[in-house]
């Protein structure tokens, strides 16, 4: 059975494979109790990580074991998990197009897609603010406290958060994947998006099928 360190190195290696992040981008974290992460460290390459280079370190900056400094944005990280019970995964990263978009200023039309709709329903547009700074961690909470689970940061990347390392992946991996495909629609011609009405209609539907 994988270990939740296991399951967290597997997932944050698929995120790079599948370019979901470059080089050393990106930070991935998973809560393991109320005040206590594991977090991948800093400035490394996702695809070579074992579970002997994750961090355990508290919600104050405590570091419980690891060799290695955990991620310089772990601020962030901390944040979202303090200010969201719920959320007991963090995955930040710099995939292609979701980027583009947060360079651009634009914003992605998630009701091009069914699945989308459903995993990305609550996107949030974060403005720029520097990389592991506080400032940059604190532009999270009015939109956490809102109920947000998808950032795009502007001139940066995206973080998206969930309930379990699964979940939150899947949000990752949909969210580059309808950037991706607006952006080759667009060259195509005009983007056509599911009607609000039926968008209602579809998230009704798959709530009641719960």
């Amino acid at each position: 059975m994988v270990n939740i360190i296991e399951e967290l190195v597997e997932y944050s290696k698929l995120a790079w494979d599948r370019g979901l992040t470059e080089s050393t981008g990106g930070n991935m974290s998973v809560r393991i109790d109320k005040n206590t992460i594991y977090i991948t460290p800093h400035s490394s390459i996702k695809h070579f990580l074992t579970p002997k280079d994750i961090i355990k370190i508290t919600l104050d900056d405590k570091v419980i074991e690891g060799v290695g400094k955990p991620s310089s944005e772990r601020k962030m990280h901390f944040l979202i998990y303090k200010e969201r019970p719920d959320v007991n995964c963090v995955f930040h990263a710099h995939p292609t197009y979701a980027t583009a978009f947060a360079v651009s200023g634009k914003k992605i039309p998630f009701n091009m897609l069914p699945e989308a709709i459903l995993l990305l329903k609550k996107i949030s547009y974060l403005p720029y603010r520097m990389a592991g700074t506080q400032e940059f961690a604190d532009v999270f909470k009015p939109e956490l406290k809102a109920g947000k689970d998808v950032f795009i940061l502007q001139n940066h990347g995206v973080t998206v958060i969930g309930e379990n390392i699964k979940k939150t992946y899947e949000k990752l991996e949909t969210l580059e994947f309808v950037a991706k495909v607006f952006v080759e629609a667009n060259k195509l011609g005009d983007v056509h998006e599911i009607p609000q009405k039926e968008v209602y209609e579809y998230v009704e539907k798959i709530s009641e099928d719960k």
